[in-house]
C-alpha cells in the first residue's frame, strides 16, 4: 500500500519542483560540421513550459523537432527513475518542422519536457533522447561576433 501512495504522489512532487525552479533557462545547441562548416545547426532556448526553437543551418533545408514529456521528461527520470520508464518507442508530445532561418516560440509545453532535433524527416521516437557527446559554449560564443 505505501508503494501505491508514493507512486501517486511522485507526479505532484515533480510538478511542485518544476514550478518552483526560478533559475534561468537552458540553451541547447545541436551542431554537425561538414569540412569545418556547419552542415546542421539548431538552437533551442528552453524554460519550464516554453521554448524558442531556431533552425540555423541544414543541408536538407529543414530541421525536424520532437518534444517529449511525462515519463521522458528530465525530472521524471531523475526523481522517479525506473518507476516511470521512458520507452524508447514513445511518440513525441509535439512534432513540427522549421525551414532554415525560421524560428518558433512554443508556449504551453509541459513543465517537464525534453526535445530532439534532426535534419532528415521521418518518425522520431524517444530513442533520440539518449545522451550524446556535447560541447559546452557560452551565450556569447553562440551569438557570434557583434560589431
Amino acid at each position: 500500500m505505501p508503494y501505491m501512495l508514493l507512486k501517486s504522489l511522485v507526479p505532484c512532487l515533480l510538478l511542485l519542483l518544476t514550478a518552483c525552479s526560478a533559475g534561468p533557462g537552458t540553451t541547447v545547441v545541436m551542431r554537425e560540421d561538414i569540412d569545418g562548416n556547419p552542415g546542421f545547426l539548431s538552437r533551442a532556448e528552453t524554460l519550464p513550459g516554453s521554448a524558442r526553437f531556431e533552425c540555423l543551418a541544414s543541408a536538407s533545408g529543414q530541421c525536424h523537432y520532437a518534444v517529449f514529456a511525462g515519463a521522458c521528461g528530465p525530472l521524471a527520470q531523475a526523481v522517479a527513475g525506473s518507476w516511470f520508464a521512458c520507452e524508447e518507442t514513445a511518440a513525441p508530445t509535439l512534432r513540427f518542422d522549421l525551414a532554415v532561418g525560421e524560428q518558433r516560440e512554443v508556449d504551453g509545453l509541459p513543465l517537464d519536457f525534453r526535445h530532439c532535433v534532426r535534419e532528415r524527416p521521418g518518425a522520431i521516437t524517444a530513442s533520440c533522447l539518449q545522451p550524446l557527446p556535447a560541447t559546452v559554449a557560452t551565450r556569447e560564443a553562440l551569438a557570434g561576433p557583434t560589431g
